[in-house]
């Protein structure tokens, strides 16, 4: 009996030895997870950017951890890091120019920065034509107030003022201090363009600057940069009240002779004061040129051991994010920094930790690990995409690849495994992973949206973890305290078992096309895949999903999109949109 006793005491110690064991393996995981996330999600780190000094910060900070793991540069100079270009700006050419003419042979050619500021949203164009003020720009049928109502603004630049009348007012129709898609910069445009306006200038509102306390002009790429088909520009309040002092505003009886006095009339009497500035003309000539940075995919390799040691698999996430703004955020009028602590610290946290878990293992694999951080994602899958154009390990032989993007909000919804109708082998393998398992798994056919796109579209079976979209997605919300650090370890933990199980596959796992579901309204449905960081005067197409209604109609990659069913250009949701 005593010997009996012994030893189940004997066996209950071990298990306590063995859970306190595997407790301090997972408390040592969620503090090195969350100190790569903490970091890379840091205000020093300045959200990431493409182009901000914290890009590189990251790109050094994930190249070390490769190191520190035993990790070997996966590009031949022993960088570990594959340097391409992108484009982070269009910026007005020397050239572009802006020049008033006025009663009496008057020549004012406006000085930039200064007096005026090509703006990008608008694109490039020139035109030279007689100035119309055009009120707010508004055409408000709710509202009954329209300053197009019979005027004719066709091959006329037009003037307008930012934002909407009766600010100030709680019971204007314009809903008072609450901004109505009438003050959208984009509004305004499209109905510059329906009108058949040659140009637009634009010039602020005196309720804006009287309580901000001064006139400030837009950067040129304060609205965006991707171009909208009509020259724009924005002026300076002064610019507008030298002409309207010369030329002033009838309304009735009145002359308004500045802008204030403009300001006034519209709140007061809510009616339009669309008319030529007489004897004013102007010309305008504006052109852009694309603004690059240097950046790079940082990439770490695990050779293999056996017969199968030359094939691939490729863990990857990105590491670039939004740095302040506004490209891709969701609050475009808020310049912040935007530290992406889930999309996508978490996933490149990841990618970091399951280095670190493979390297310690005292015996190799039976197939080569590829470990990448890709950036530019948010620009639209530009370091995926220029690996696989320009792959450092033949695709051909790169079996699977398994992609992180946001999986710090694991909650009652579990972990959404996209991707396991890629290849034929991949739902019985995941079914005996998941099997027995704590960890609530979901699996689907393909998501769309993020790097693994870039492999899938070589023939290469993905798997892509994702723990959900929150309302803090691309805002400058998106923080570390947010994270469930818990829950990211436990997605790397499956996520490993994953990965071991590929590489330990008896054959290579057999490629199947499934339906792509990517984010991007008209552009998903049409099987686009949009390059939002080409800096052409359109939308760039970086990829075209075979079958597809964009296929067979004949599209292919490098076209540029410029109308949608007579619509001008589709844009990138969140660019501008809703700037006022």
């Amino acid at each position: 009996m005593k010997l009996r006793i012994k030893w189940v005491l004997l066996v209950l110690a071990t298990f306590a030895v063995s859970a306190l064991s595997l407790e301090a393996a997972n408390n040592a995981a969620v503090s090195r997870v969350g100190g790569d996330i903490k970091y890379l999600a840091s205000d020093e780190l300045e959200g990431r950017g493409p182009d901000t000094p914290g890009l590189q910060k990251a790109a050094e900070y994930i190249r070390s951890e490769f190191k520190k793991a035993g990790l070997k540069s996966g590009v031949k100079d022993g960088s570990y890091f594959q340097p391409f270009k992108i484009a982070i700006d269009m910026k007005p050419t020397p050239e572009s120019f802006l020049t008033l003419r006025g009663p009496n042979g008057a020549e004012w050619k406006l000085e930039r920065g200064k007096d005026f500021e090509p703006l990008a949203f608008g694109g490039a164009g020139k035109a030279k034509a007689e100035v119309v003020f055009a009120g707010y720009g508004i055409s408000g049928a709710a509202e009954k107030y329209d300053d197009y109502l019979d005027a004719d603004v066709a091959g006329k630049i037009i003037v307008i003022i930012r934002r909407e009348p009766q600010q100030s007012n709680p019971k204007s129709v314009f809903k008072g201090k609450e901004m109505t898609p009438h003050s959208y910069i984009r509004t305004k445009i499209a109905l510059a363009k329906k009108h058949k306006a040659a140009g637009v200038i634009l010039v602020n509102d005196p309720f804006s600057t009287k309580s901000a306390g001064k006139d400030e002009l837009t950067k040129h790429n304060g609205f965006g940069t991707r171009g909208n088909g009509i020259p724009f520009a924005h002026v300076s309040q002064s610019v507008l009240d030298k002409l309207l002092a010369a030329s002033p505003l009838k309304a009735g009886d009145q002359k308004l002779s500045n802008l204030s006095a403009v300001e006034k009339y519209i709140d007061k009497n809510l009616k339009p004061l669309t008319q030529p500035l007489a004897g004013w003309t102007a010309e305008l000539n504006f052109s852009f040129q694309r603004v690059e940075a240097n950046v790079a995919n940082v990439i770490g390799v695990l050779e293999g051991e056996g017969p199968k040691a030359n094939e691939t698999i490729v863990i990857g996430a990105h590491y670039d994010h939004l740095g302040y703004g506004p490209f891709g955020s969701r609050t475009p009028n808020v310049r912040a920094i935007h530290n992406g602590a889930d999309d996508n610290a978490t996933g490149t946290a990841a990618v970091m930790e399951l280095a670190r878990r493979f390297a310690q293992r005292k015996k190799k694999l039976p197939r080569r690990l590829v470990f990448i951080a890709f950036t530019g994602e948010e620009r639209g899958l530009l370091g995926s995409r220029y690996y696989v154009d320009h792959p450092l390990f033949p695709l051909k032989d790169t079996i699977a690849m398994i992609n992180f993007d946001m999986i710090g909000q694991l909650g009652k919804n579990g972990l959404q495994l996209g991707g396991v109708g890629s290849a034929k082998e991949f739902k019985a393998l995941v079914d005996k992973l998941i099997e027995g398992g704590d960890l609530k798994v979901r699996t689907g056919g393909m998501m769309g949206g993020s790097d693994h796109l870039s492999f899938y579209t070589k023939k290469i079976p993905i798997f892509a973890f994702f723990t959900g979209m929150t309302k803090l997605y691309h805002t400058p919300k998106d923080k570390f305290e947010t994270i469930n650090v818990d829950g990211v370890v436990k997605v790397i933990d499956f996520a490993e078992k994953v990965a071991e199980a590929l590489a330990n596959l008896p054959d290579r796992p057999t490629y199947v096309k499934v339906p792509t579901r990517q984010p991007g309204g008209a552009m998903s449905y049409l099987g686009i895949v949009p390059d939002y960081g080409a800096g052409s005067d359109g939308l760039t197409v970086a990829a075209v999903n075979k079958g597809s209604p964009a296929d067979q109609g004949g599209l292919k990659a490098g076209d540029i999109i410029t109308k949608i069913g007579g619509h001008q250009r589709c844009r990138h949701s969140g660019v501008g949109d809703r700037v006022a």
